[in-house]
């Protein structure tokens, strides 16, 4: 495990640090997800807000879970990648998306959420833990 890292957005304007350790790795696998990153999935680094640390100016944009939290995306303005993400559900935690981080080695998802909604040709480890859909 990883005790910190950090990591930018594809042009550099936007940067991020984060001073501990994630408290949960997981992949996601629903439609807004892939579809707000381009991927087939995509994986996420959860801390607590308080120690995650951005500079550079983001926009966000906003929409309704499944199960009515409010999610909020944050990407950088003049490239798109997105950044991290907020839940209502669960305010005072972000999801850095693994992507963007410098060195993401040690990034070892926990679970698969939305495993309903993958891709048929995305492959799962068995060995990780698949929900159907958000746990909870």
């Amino acid at each position: 495990m990883v005790d910190q890292f950090s990591g930018h957005c594809l042009c550099g304007a936007v940067q991020f640090q984060c001073s501990t350790e994630p408290m949960f790795q997981a992949n996601c696998h629903c439609d807004d997800c892939r579809r707000s990153g381009g991927g087939v999935y995509a994986s996420f680094a959860f801390v607590d807000a308080s120690v995650l640390e951005v500079s550079g100016e983001t926009h966000a944009h906003q929409h309704l879970s499944d199960a009515g939290n409010t999610i909020t995306k944050h990407f950088c303005p003049s490239c798109g990648s997105q950044v991290y993400t907020e839940n209502t559900k669960a305010p005072s935690r972000r999801g850095v998306r693994v992507g963007l981080i410098e060195d993401a080695s040690w990034f070892e998802p926990k679970a698969n959420v939305y495993a309903s909604h993958r891709l048929p040709s995305t492959p799962i480890d068995p060995k990780i833990k698949a929900f159907d859909k958000m746990p909870g």
